[in-house]
């Protein structure tokens, strides 16, 4: 990659957004409805909702769990160390390095294929 140019399709403009899939699409329509998120899109089984910018994508599949998970997803960032490092010159993997936390933010962390984690971040230094 040379100068400012995007990463292979990426722009300043992407946008990662989460798919939350569980067994009842009305159940979960009706409770981003009362968190203030408005439908964008419905084609059966999935919406779009958002709040803002915030965008979610809701999904239904009947076998779905319905039990606790650990999810995290975070992203905001405009830098975190050149989005750490062009996330490792691409080999991507990492599962923590820049940091700061306590919790002004920095980080970074990266996981998935499907174990999700994420969060890359930034305030601390970008912080008045």
């Amino acid at each position: 990659m040379t100068g400012d140019a995007p990463a292979n399709g990426m722009t300043d403009h992407a946008q990662g957004v989460l798919e939350i899939v569980g067994p009842d699409i009305e159940g979960s329509l009706a409770f981003y409805a009362a968190l203030g998120f408005e439908v964008a899109r419905r084609s059966g089984t999935f919406a779009v909702v958002h709040r803002g910018d915030l965008r979610l994508f809701l999904a239904q599949d009947d076998n779905a769990a319905t039990a606790p998970r650990w999810t995290s997803l975070r992203v905001m960032v405009v830098d975190v160390d050149a989005l750490h490092d062009d996330a490792r010159a691409r080999g991507v993997a990492i599962l923590h390095s820049p940091q700061d936390r306590p919790f002004g933010l920095r980080e970074f962390v990266v996981r998935d294929p499907n174990g999700l984690d994420i969060r890359f971040c930034q305030p601390i230094a970008s912080m008045p």
